[in-house]
């Protein structure tokens, strides 16, 4: 079946796995989801992405695959060109840890084998700007809304981290926000928050999904609320990057018409918008984006900054 690229995305719940090829086309039933618990120990997290990744890697060659690479999509502050995380908020176990040269004596790669690390923001963005939503359009903003709040901003298909409408970085989640930050009111924490203030119940996520789509008013009453609050901050940030696509992805982005209405109208004065819409792959775009942008680096493509 020929050569693929191992792409890993790695969120605070799971780490997800899948072969894709140089073609950028997703080897079907490849796709494998391992529980991790960003909370955990370092043993526990280690064994989890170590062991997620001798699998797949396994699962490769007993499919007659030759894996050429393999690109992992971390969430930051991480060191992505050494491949130390440098998270406190979670992970913090293994904070300072290298895990590229962890992973490469624990799988006995080579050390000319490609071991890649990119922001999972960055990957959800490239992943849906050339597989999905995002296709076609020249300054897209992609956002992934989960445990946490990623951004990544493109222009004419290249990653950029700064210019106009830019915040520093392409970060939204540390933008001030009433009495603390954006990521505190657009995130999984922020969900729960606000419900518990609304009705003094402490439920998950999903549960108060569930209770949005049965009609429930304060459940639906707190994804509108998100909407708003996302698209507030967002409007003056689209109007001066003059974006022409915005779109969605993370776990709670599977829930977008709960909150779609209102983040378009806080949005749709933007005359440079074209579209705002969910991801077409959630599960896989960041797996497309790890490995388009593992292989151009393996060509020489300069398309990604060196920060991340």
């Amino acid at each position: 079946m020929g050569e693929c690229i191992l792409a890993v995305d790695v969120g605070g719940t799971s780490l997800k796995l899948a072969l894709v090829n140089i073609n950028l086309e997703y080897v079907e039933g490849s796709f494998k989801r391992v529980p991790v618990n960003s909370s955990g120990t370092r043993d526990e997290i280690l064994k989890a992405i170590v062991g997620g990744l001798n699998s797949a890697s396994k699962e490769a060659a007993e499919m007659g695959i030759e894996v050429i690479a393999i690109g992992m999509a971390f969430p930051g502050p991480f060191d992505y060109k050494r491949g130390i995380s440098l998270m406190k908020h979670k992970f913090r176990s293994i904070y300072g840890i290298n895990l590229k040269e962890l992973i490469a004596k624990e799988l006995s790669l080579a050390d000319y084998f490609p071991l890649v690390f990119w922001p999972d923001s960055w990957a959800f963005l490239v992943g849906e700007a050339c597989k999905g939503a995002a296709r076609g359009y020249s300054r897209v903003i992609g956002i992934t809304v989960g445990s946490g709040l990623g951004s990544a901003f493109m222009v004419e298909n290249r990653v950029i981290t700064r210019g106009p409408g830019v915040p520093p970085h392409g970060w939204l989640w540390n933008l001030p926000y009433r009495d603390g930050i954006l990521e505190d009111w657009v995130s999984r924490r922020g969900i729960i928050r606000m419900y518990r203030e609304a009705t003094g119940l402490e439920l998950d996520v999903k549960e108060i999904a569930d209770r949005a789509y049965r009609g429930e008013k304060h459940a639906r009453a707190v994804f509108e609320r998100l909407g708003r609050i996302l698209g507030s901050v967002l409007r003056p940030i689209a109007r001066d990057f003059n974006a022409e696509c915005v779109v969605l992805g993370g776990r709670i982005s599977r829930a977008f018409d709960l909150f779609e209405g209102p983040l378009y109208e806080e949005l749709r004065t933007i005359k440079s918008l074209k579209k705002v819409a969910r991801a077409q792959h959630i599960d896989l775009a960041p797996m497309y984006g790890v490995a388009k942008m593992t292989l151009d680096r393996m060509r020489g493509a300069e398309l990604y900054p060196e920060e991340g």
